[in-house]
């Protein structure tokens, strides 16, 4: 129903507060995109997102708008999923947050274990940072996430571990400065430029590393996204940490090297988590059971 596609729509962008990628989302143009938010909000005669050069925000009718869009969209699921059951066909949507490389290298094998097992259920893939994946889940704008698991998981969530990858020091192939000093018998952290993760895990286990060794790092700049972290340490800026996973996976690691630095920082442990009360839906169940 197109009420409820407009929905998904504003949803998708409230999410990613990005026209190009809520449109990629939505399988639409980011023009098309924008004339589906520009109908809402003329029907609310208010805006819901406040459009500058290079950001997109919510205002406070977007935000309130956004808690009721949600109640209206898991109804509607709900009604799907209670319909389609009725006639012993498992349907409805699940909304999936994940970083790109939990895309590219986690997701595919575990949805399509439910994509085999229901070809009714339609799967909402959301990508974006590491360090945002528990707050989405926690504020209900998705249904599942892939995420690395804090030291504790907040109250009302449940999890599913899926891999583990340890979190490393990478640096640069390149001969040069950063190179040089990655080569040293001993490195001098307080000269050698870092680019550090600007929030998350990653940044927490480095924070407590340097801690525990009264370093004060050499801060070349603070990155949202391992993979952007990837590209500073390719160039040569400085080296990082990042999941090995993220290395494993990326373009960029014909470019960089895992400095084998001692001792090691903490692994992540990524799982499948949902919010508890979700499994009464049918469909959400289905995505669990498949982990």
């Amino acid at each position: 129903m197109d009420e409820y596609e407009s929905l998904r729509q504003f949803i998708a962008l409230s999410r990613t507060l990005h026209f190009g990628r809520a449109a990629r989302a939505c399988h639409l143009s980011p023009s098309a995109l924008s004339r589906s938010i520009q109908r809402l909000e003329e029907q609310l005669s208010e805006p819901l997102f406040d459009r500058q050069h290079h950001s997109v925000a919510l205002t406070p009718a977007g935000e309130a708008f956004r808690h009721h869009a949600l109640a209206v969209l898991s109804e509607w699921d709900r009604f799907e999923t209670e319909r389609s059951s009725a006639h012993g066909v498992l349907s409805g949507t699940v909304r999936i947050y994940c970083t790109v490389t939990a895309a590219q290298s986690i997701v595919p094998d575990l949805l399509g274990k439910v994509r085999r097992q229901h070809p009714g259920i339609r799967l909402e893939l959301t990508t974006g940072y590491a360090s945002d994946a528990i707050e989405q889940l926690r504020g209900g704008a998705i249904d599942v996430s892939v995420a690395a698991l804090p030291e504790r998981l907040l109250a009302g969530i449940a999890s599913r571990l899926l891999v583990t990858t340890p979190v490393v020091f990478v640096g640069p192939k390149t001969k040069g400065p950063v190179r040089g000093a990655t080569e040293r018998r001993v490195i001098d952290w307080s000269t050698l430029p870092v680019v550090l993760p600007a929030h998350g895990l990653a940044r927490e286990y480095l924070d407590q590393w340097l801690d525990r060794r009264s370093i004060t790092p050499n801060v070349y700049a603070e990155i949202e996204g391992h993979e952007a972290i990837l590209s500073l340490v390719a160039l040569g800026c400085g080296v990082g940490v990042v999941p090995r996973l993220v290395l494993e996976k990326s373009a960029l690691r014909d470019r960089i090297v895992e400095l084998p630095v001692k001792p090691a920082l903490r692994s992540f442990r990524i799982a499948l988590c949902i919010r508890e009360r979700s499994l009464s839906n049918p469909v959400v169940a289905a995505v669990w059971e498949a982990s």
